[in-house]
């Protein structure tokens, strides 16, 4: 008698628990109880006959024949979850709610649309700016991005982005500082959320100022952004959400090093929302689209 293949869904939880740090967590991508989990991953080693974990201080860790299955398994799983979710998407079109900040919306996301688009066209985005989990967790979004000091407890998290920060000005302050206007001289534009970061930068680029202070700040991203195009002062950029400003050319570099801050952005979304085909679909997008732009060099960078 042909031996039986083990069931895909104890594939799935094999695959999940080699790609997460602890087996709680890849069960909540499985959308079931720990329990359950655990008796996926007992099933699929006895059909492999050997262990494929060891438990060590840290926690669960591959032994070397679950490496081999993983490496074996993992690329045929990713090609047929992307499949799958591809047949799902023909059905109908889907609508997905995205939950962000303001300012990651406007700089981050919708500049981004038609390339989502163009991979999933069934799909229509509705974009809440909201910037804590709540809405996740009341099923008014499917999904969401949320900084490290949101609250993503009992929610599926996983890194998405990180912050590099560096001083951008309206191109006649930009020529007034190539000229030889220090940034001790000019005029600091920073968020209320963050008052002190020309200090931290200073430092974190090996060019300590003491006294560098913002002379003015803004509860909004973008309305810091708005002010430097109109000439107000020298703004402490984030990469992720002033692209679109200085692509246009309304802002640009001042050729001064980027540093990268403490904090980061995190994708979120129930358990029960990721088993969306849709939902999955525009989580993998923006994860893959987030990966495929290069982080700013620490070095300086060029100056428009």
């Amino acid at each position: 008698m042909a031996r039986r293949i083990p069931r895909l869904e104890s594939i799935e939880a094999f695959i999940e628990a080699a790609r997460s740090p602890n087996f709680r967590m890849a069960a909540e991508r499985c959308a079931i109880s720990p329990a359950a989990f655990s008796r996926r991953i007992q099933a699929f080693t006895a059909f492999v006959g050997c262990e494929l974990f060891e438990r060590t201080a840290q926690g669960m860790r591959l032994t070397e024949a679950g490496r081999a299955c993983q490496a074996a398994l993992e690329p045929t799983y990713v090609e047929l979850r992307r499949s799958a979710l591809e047949i799902g998407l023909l059905a109908k079109p889907a609508q997905v709610t995205i939950s962000l900040s303001h300012s990651l919306a406007v700089g981050w996301l919708i500049p981004r649309l038609d390339r989502l688009r163009a991979r999933h066209p069934q799909i229509d985005v509705v974009i809440r700016t909201e910037r804590t989990a709540a809405v996740i967790r009341a099923g008014d979004a499917d999904l969401g991005v949320c900084a490290n000091d949101v609250d993503v407890s009992g929610l599926v998290a996983e890194h998405f982005l990180d912050m590099h920060i560096f001083p951008v000005a309206a191109p006649a302050i930009g020529a007034a500082f190539r000229a030889g206007a220090g940034l001790e001289r000019l005029r600091l534009l920073a968020v209320v959320q963050h008052p002190d970061v020309w200090d931290w930068w200073s430092r974190e680029v090996g060019r300590p100022m003491p006294g560098l202070r913002a002379a003015q700040t803004f509860d909004v991203l973008q309305a810091m952004y708005e002010a430097a195009v109109a000439g107000h002062g020298v703004a402490a950029a984030s990469h992720v959400t002033v692209q679109p400003h200085l692509v246009s050319g309304r802002l640009v570099e001042l050729g001064l090093p980027a540093a990268r801050f403490p904090g980061c952005y995190n994708l979120a979304a129930t358990a029960r929302r990721l088993q969306s085909p849709p939902v999955r679909a525009v989580w993998a997008w923006m994860r893959d689209d987030a990966a495929a732009d290069p982080a700013p060099s620490p070095e300086l960078r060029s100056a428009a």
